[in-house]
């Protein structure tokens, strides 16, 4: 193998991190319910204000357990609630967990679009790209204006060295919607492999 070629393996594995973290992030900026704080009433805040602190582990670790426990004890049978774990798995990199919790989701309700893009991404960062394909090309025809599942198809395929259909998806996610933050996401993309593999 060439310095060229190592070169190119180096500079996507750096993208690829770099995609992630956007995505993460462009993920926490979802329009999806936080189940990770609750709402505070007054009666809450007094309720609270009677009881000690509750102890965190250190160093910022928390345990969603019982967080967990609470949402599927409280909604057992509704498929969100099950693609709510699955985020709260994923935003903690449990990608396992989280896979579990997104393929019951979707048996639950098949039409759960935005499930079909994170259970494609968290097969892609356990290392099991063509999985994760599947189900990114699955959530595309139940839903092909789904503009993030467009830009993940590129993204999972610029990864394994595919940047002709990489950009494809992208164009197509930029289309959708150039003004939203995928669409500007999917510009950033194109951008950065520009004449690459046209």
């Amino acid at each position: 193998m060439g310095k060229k070629e190592i070169l190119i393996i180096i500079c996507l594995v750096i993208l690829s991190l770099v995609i992630g973290v956007v995505i993460g992030k462009m993920k926490g900026q979802s329009a999806k319910k936080d189940v990770t704080s609750p709402q505070v009433t007054h009666q809450d805040k007094a309720q609270e204000a009677a009881q000690p602190p509750i102890s965190q582990p250190l160093f910022g670790q928390y345990d969603y357990t019982a967080q967990i426990q609470m949402v599927l004890k409280e909604r057992p049978n509704d498929a969100k609630a099950f693609s709510e774990v699955g985020d709260i798995y994923f935003d903690q990199h449990k990608f396992i967990d989280a896979i579990e919790y997104y393929k019951k989701a979707i048996a639950m309700d098949p039409q759960d679009i935005d499930a079909y893009n994170d259970i494609g991404l968290s097969y892609h960062y356990i290392g099991r790209s063509d999985e994760g394909l599947k189900y990114v090309e699955e959530g595309i025809k139940k839903n092909p204006a789904y503009q993030r599942l467009w830009l993940t198809k590129g993204f999972i395929l610029a990864i394994r060295g595919n940047i002709a259909d990489a950009r494809s998806a992208w164009e197509k996610a930029y289309r959708l919607d150039p003004n939203s933050d995928v669409g500007r996401s999917a510009a950033s993309f194109l951008e950065q492999y520009k004449g690459a593999a046209k």
